[in-house]
């Protein structure tokens, strides 16, 4: 079994990691900010510092370093920080320890916004300037931690992930908890209705991101045989809706009336994302809907009114 390295461990993404990694036998290794209880019950390995904690010597045994930590926030510099600058740090020391594998959890948003007429985003579809004010601090640097990586040569065997709108419960789950807390404060959703929200369920990415460590054979051979040839990089996208259906599947599980209908009706682009790259290289497809990623939200909400929305708590580290 492997000794993985998590970013973002303690967030939406990297905990339903963690948890699969322990079950398939791996050994975590979490950097993390502060001690966290589920991490402990899962028997991970934590080390206090975060991304400073990330060390050469704390990879001289990792096989796989798993990069799921990110903010979503919106200053720039501490987006920068975070999302760019911690990423550099991470593949640096990957480089220098001979780290096999390194897998990156990136994101559609890091794609350049694409125009009414584009029909399909793959994989080579341009990036966001980093410039480009117009764009989030997020998407921006997203793109740039893209950027960054795809231009190391001679490191880790690199696989790049981008996901949509990640669908499962959990208290800085952003589409099922922090939307629908906003929605149900007032504070709406101001996207247009008719555009297109591509989504992928939590299991279906952990599914996406353990076959892109290798994590699933039993030996290391696969993790670190010469893996150095072109970066994997592949969309991770289970199906696609509207941000309008979306909406009204938040609303129909919010108790009482809404201050306003959200969302807006405004024209928006109705396209796709691709999603022949995964299956053809990984030898995985999200398969798990829309509606079991809302029923999923639905039943977490049921189980636990007070982690309902509107009184999850602010997290910085993982936006998913």
């Amino acid at each position: 079994m492997a000794r993985v390295l998590l970013t973002g461990a303690t967030g939406f993404v990297g905990g339903r990691v963690a948890a699969r990694l322990t079950t398939l036998g791996h050994g975590v290794v979490a950097p993390v900010r502060r001690r966290d209880d589920h991490l402990e019950a899962l028997g991970a390995e934590q080390h206090l510092g975060g991304f400073e904690a990330v060390t050469p010597d704390l990879l001289g045994d990792v096989e796989v370093v798993v990069h799921a930590a990110a903010t979503a926030g919106p200053d720039l510099a501490t987006a920068a920080a975070v999302n760019v600058e911690g990423t550099r740090r991470l593949l640096q020391a990957a480089v220098e320890a001979r780290t096999p594998r390194f897998v990156h959890v990136s994101t559609t948003s890091v794609y350049a916004d694409p125009g009414e007429d584009v029909r399909v985003v793959d994989e080579d579809a341009p990036l966001v300037a980093g410039d480009d004010e117009a764009a989030s601090p997020y998407a921006r640097t997203k793109a740039d931690a893209d950027r960054l990586l795809l231009a190391e040569q001679g490191g880790p065997a690199l696989a790049i992930l981008r996901p949509p709108a990640v669908l499962g419960a959990g208290p800085t789950s952003t589409w099922g908890t922090r939307v629908p807390g906003a929605i149900a404060e007032g504070r709406g959703f101001p996207a247009p209705r008719a555009r297109t929200f591509a989504f992928v369920h939590i299991d279906d990415l952990v599914d996406a991101i353990v076959a892109a460590g290798a994590l699933e054979t039993e030996g290391p051979e696969a993790r670190t045989e010469a893996a150095r040839g072109e970066p994997l990089v592949a969309n991770v996208v289970g199906g696609h809706v509207t941000v309008g259906e979306y909406l009204d599947a938040v609303v129909e599980l919010l108790d009482g009336d809404l201050p306003e209908r959200p969302g807006t009706d405004e024209a928006a682009w109705t396209g796709r994302y691709a999603t022949d790259r995964l299956p053809r290289l990984l030898g995985v497809a999200p398969h798990r809907s829309f509606r079991a990623g809302m029923a999923e939200i639905a039943a977490a909400w049921a189980a636990d009114p007070a982690g309902a929305p509107g009184s999850a708590p602010a997290s910085r580290e993982e936006p998913r």
